[in-house]
């Protein structure tokens, strides 16, 4: 779609209407420019790629400072190039000098996050702080926003399960279709805690491994119980000796447990990629 839909001249006469009200639903940035000012160019050539690239998400309102003095004068712009952020009838950001496109993105992926993405990013967060009640409780109030949003749903009850909230968690999960984004890591976790259910603690399997080294049954059960105690990592170090040692033990097993543990940990995660690139060169 072309910039030019989302891309207006700025004026005096038309500043409430344009940019004030329109700001109150979708971000406006307000370039100030010169013709023929050098300093403008790259900066106009940026935001009009920019522009028709986010496709609406926000809209570019140019203000040529030589037609609009009191404009100038009301915003106190003081150099070029000037962007000011207006959002919801507010200035909320003044942007002086020359902008490196890479701080520029930045801006606007925060500014045209939707609501749902805003408290996704929030959860984050709050779960790389470790603090998973707070993440469980902006989610809880999310889904009773969007009640229909799969997605979320699967999220929290896969958070639930780790902080111990079976129960409720297999309740929300009874009433998600069976493909449903992203429920098979829930649906493995809940596999992997089940199963440890019926196993020796961490410590006492790290002990018996430590004692029979050759035992893939046990560094296998540890691997489990590492799983359902949330150290995936060492429970993936683990499946990686018992693919060294023997890689076709109880048909793949140690494969097979680690491609659900990536399923676990989700796309992206970088403690799977680093394993998956380990697997393969174990296996290839």
């Amino acid at each position: 779609m072309s910039e030019a839909q989302h891309v207006f001249d700025v004026s005096v006469q038309n500043f409430n209407s344009e940019v004030a009200e329109r700001s109150q639903k979708t971000p406006v940035l307000l370039e100030f420019y010169a013709d023929g000012a050098e300093q403008s160019q790259e900066t106009a050539a940026l935001l009009a790629r920019l522009a028709g690239e986010y496709d609406g998400k926000f809209l570019l309102g140019r203000v040529d400072i030589q037609r609009n003095p009191e404009l100038v004068q009301q915003l106190q712009v003081r150099t070029l190039p000037t962007v000011k952020v207006v959002f919801q009838g507010q200035i909320v950001q003044n942007l002086e000098g020359p902008l490196p496109e890479p701080q520029l993105r930045e801006l606007l992926d925060q500014l045209t996050m939707s609501p749902v993405e805003r408290i996704r990013a929030q959860v984050d967060e709050l779960l790389e702080q470790g603090d998973r009640p707070a993440a469980i409780q902006l989610l809880q109030q999310l889904i009773a926003e969007e009640p229909g949003n799969h997605g979320i749903a699967v999220e929290l009850a896969d958070l639930l399960i780790m902080e111990g909230d079976m129960d409720q968690a297999q309740t929300m999960l009874r009433g998600l279709p069976d493909d449903a984004e992203g429920i098979s890591k829930p649906l493995n976790r809940i596999a992997f805690i089940e199963e440890a259910s019926s196993l020796s603690s961490v410590l006492e399997l790290s002990q018996s491994v430590a004692g029979d080294v050759d035992n893939l049954r046990l560094r296998y059960e540890l691997a489990v119980a590492q799983v359902s105690d949330d150290r995936t990592e060492a429970a993936l170090e683990n499946l990686l000796v018992m693919l060294q040692k023997d890689r076709d033990f109880e048909d793949e097993l140690a494969r097979k447990t680690m491609i659900r543990i990536f399923e676990l940990l989700g796309k992206g995660d970088e403690i799977a990629t680093r394993y998956r690139r380990k697997m393969f060169t174990f296996l290839h």
